[in-house]
């Protein structure tokens, strides 16, 4: 066994995190928007170092949880609907404290709509980042010691490391606001994980949901326009907060996780441990 490989077996956890954030800010450093695509390369980054880690057996575990899609229909409401509902409650409180709906609302056509859900959205964003972030670092992180809830928050803190390239020059409250939802999105992705047998499926609507009420897409930010599109930023990050404070008070700080769930990870899925 070579050096790098056994570097790689004996720290797996560190390599994709360096792959990750490495090819990202290289990609965005060097080529701007185009360096973009250099998000695959977390996909392909757990991809490496699964097959490397944990050999056919790792890889084929990976690549299932990408099309791992039978569970409740509750959880694809979950997916879809909470970061609209979380946008809608954010602008409730925007309302409340004197912002007023724009007169003349504009939507986008829903064609546009679709097309911004498939591309960028699920076939870029989605399935670019969480075959990686939740297929391949989130059962590591869960397969340790650690609560879910901690592995939630250490997840959710390196995936914003993560987004520095593309937020560095959103102003102080946009970069607070992206952070603050990445996190808050990882508490609810692994909450949601817990209980979708690990399906990086669900996790990749969960993102594009986020996109299609607030993000690229953005369907719901024309209810407001200029300093009440801004504050609307900060209720938003508030609704995100509050529901993943609410989260492990109302779900236990396992998110969900069952201690019969976390032994058969453990012993199905050898040997994807934390580390």
């Amino acid at each position: 066994m070579n050096s790098i490989t056994s570097l790689i077996k004996r720290y797996p956890q560190a390599t994709f995190w360096v792959i990750a954030i490495s090819t990202f800010f290289l990609g965005v450093m060097l080529f701007g928007e185009m360096g973009l695509l250099a998000i695959y390369f977390v996909a392909l980054g757990g991809l490496f170092v699964t097959a490397v880690a944990d050999g056919r057996r790792g890889v084929k575990t990976y690549l299932s949880r990408i099309v791992r899609w039978r569970v409740g229909i509750q959880w694809y409401a979950v997916a879809l609907f909470l970061p609209a509902v979380l946008y809608l409650v954010g602008a409730g409180l925007n309302i409340l404290s004197g912002a007023k709906l724009a007169t003349s609302i504009q939507w986008p056509p829903l064609s546009e709509v679709a097309i911004g859900f498939l591309w960028p959205g699920l076939l870029g964003i989605a399935l670019g980042e969480e075959p990686g972030f939740r297929g391949f670092a989130l059962p590591r992180l869960l397969a340790g010691r650690r609560t879910a809830i901690t592995a939630a928050l250490i997840l959710g803190v390196l995936h914003a490391v993560w987004h520095i390239p593309v937020i560095i020059h959103d102003g102080t409250i946009g970069m607070i606001s992206t952070i603050l939802i990445v996190i808050s999105g990882s508490v609810i992705n692994t909450w949601m994980f817990n209980h979708t047998n690990g399906s990086v499926f669900m996790a990749m609507l969960l993102h594009v949901g986020i996109d299609v009420a607030s993000g690229d897409v953005g369907v719901l930010k024309h209810l407001f326009t200029g300093a009440d599109l801004e504050r609307q930023v900060i209720w938003q990050t508030v609704a995100f907060v509050a529901f993943a404070i609410l989260l492990p008070i109302l779900a236990g700080r396992e998110l969900g996780r069952k201690p019969e769930a976390s032994r058969e990870t453990l012993a199905v899925e050898q040997p994807l441990l934390a580390k």
